[in-house]
């Protein structure tokens, strides 16, 4: 089997091959005497040597793009691209899968690919749009892709990332997806013991009940003062003895509402966001969330709004008034007896007061307006097709579009 550089020479009618130029130079690099140097003359080779790192990144992009395209690891027997990168290059399985997934999205779409090839487009940033970029999503990309690009070009990595997490939120939205089922499918709490009798474990949480958890547990273990007696506790260890006194103190009342802080613009809050890019629906705490997410946190959640003008301009703060009382509570625990969604019995105790008509389309917090629903189905409604309508005799329906009544 021809080895790749002679490939390269051999379809190179001039015998050049640029690799071997990159290798001779990594050759000099790797001989150089760097003792004598000044602190100034390392950072300037520090920046240099990065920037041509990225630039090898972004060809291996376009490259690896180009050779998927056209199956080039079929020849070796090899199952898939990720596969073949795995067995013949340095790539590790997970790193070999990113690097597929990333150079697809930008062999499909030229814009990417060739602001990438004329050095307006950093691997980075191309990263970024990869992690986010799901199939489901993709068709909405091409509508958007030419300001996606415009925003990398000025943007650094870390705050273009912001920018796609905001962009997944409002397709989401825009494509009114059942993702979230999917997402709700996995959330989990691992736990196991280990042989000295501790526990350890992993969970995944939505974003409104992952931020409710995460307020509740630093709300019980506040930071400990710089004297305390034995030193104050990391934020890990204070959230883990917050979670075992939460566990030790749990009873069936009804809890106070959480706090949670959301920035979201007014286009936004109407459904009607004229840019894409710049239209914010952000949790404090958690970062961009859908316009669901927080229409299910206005249910039962205090939400302290901020309605702002541009990015600086604020027009009102205020506490909203939407939350059940005791009272309302008491009365649909009365009338609905238990969670209304079709086939779930679960006890008032265990669910939340639901805008039928939502609180952010001018909905009333009065019980006619409200329905128990536990906290999955709760999630579920706000997160997805579901919706709930109530007849003139209160007779409630529970529909979603693809599947029917």
């Amino acid at each position: 089997m021809l080895d790749l550089r002679d490939r390269v020479e051999e379809s190179d009618g001039a015998g050049f091959d640029p690799l071997k130029t990159i290798e001779q130079g990594l050759a000099g690099l790797a001989a150089e005497d760097r003792a004598g140097w000044p602190g100034v003359a390392r950072s300037e080779r520090v920046t240099r040597l990065l920037a041509l790192q990225e630039r090898l990144n972004a060809e291996v992009l376009r490259l690896v793009g180009e050779w998927d395209r056209d199956r080039a690891w079929e020849l070796d027997g090899s199952l898939s691209a990720a596969s073949w990168l795995e067995h013949r290059t340095p790539l590790a399985a997970a790193e070999a899968r990113r690097t597929v997934k990333t150079a697809r999205l930008v062999d499909r779409h030229d814009v990417i690919r060739d602001a990438l090839a004329d050095h307006q487009l950093t691997e980075p940033h191309v990263t970024a749009m990869s992690r986010v970029v799901s199939p489901h999503r993709e068709p909405l990309l091409a509508e958007h892709v030419h300001t996606l690009v415009e925003q990398a070009r000025t943007l650094p990595v870390r705050e273009f990332t912001t920018v796609m997490r905001r962009w997944a939120s409002l397709a989401d939205d825009h494509l009114a997806a059942d993702t979230h089922e999917k997402q709700w499918e996995r959330r989990h709490l691992y736990a196991a013991v280990t042989l000295g009798g501790w526990v350890e474990g992993t969970f995944r949480l939505d974003p409104v009940g992952g931020q409710t958890f995460l307020n509740r547990l630093d709300h019980l273990a506040p930071p400990d003062p710089a004297d305390a007696p034995e030193g104050p506790r990391t934020l890990a260890q204070r959230r883990a003895d917050a979670l075992v006194e939460l566990a030790a103190t749990a009873d069936t009342g009804r809890a106070t509402p959480p706090n949670l802080n959301f920035v979201i613009d007014l286009p936004a809050l109407t459904g009607e966001p004229a840019d894409v890019i710049a239209a914010r629906c952000d949790l404090e705490g958690i970062g961009p969330v859908t316009r669901n997410a927080l229409e299910q946190a206005a249910c039962c959640a205090t939400v302290t709004r901020h309605v702002t003008n541009g990015e600086s301009v604020v027009l009102d703060v205020g506490r909203a008034e939407r939350v059940a009382t005791s009272a309302q509570k008491r009365a649909l625990a009365v009338r609905d007896r238990h969670c209304r969604f079709p086939s779930c019995d679960r006890l008032p105790s265990w669910c939340d007061a639901h805008h039928i008509i939502s609180w952010l389309d001018n909905g009333k917090t009065a019980v006619d307006n409200m329905v128990l629903l536990c906290r999955r189905h709760h999630t579920l409604i706000h997160q997805t097709r579901w919706t709930i309508t109530r007849s003139p005799d209160g007779t409630l329906e529970f529909n979603h579009p693809a599947r029917g009544p």
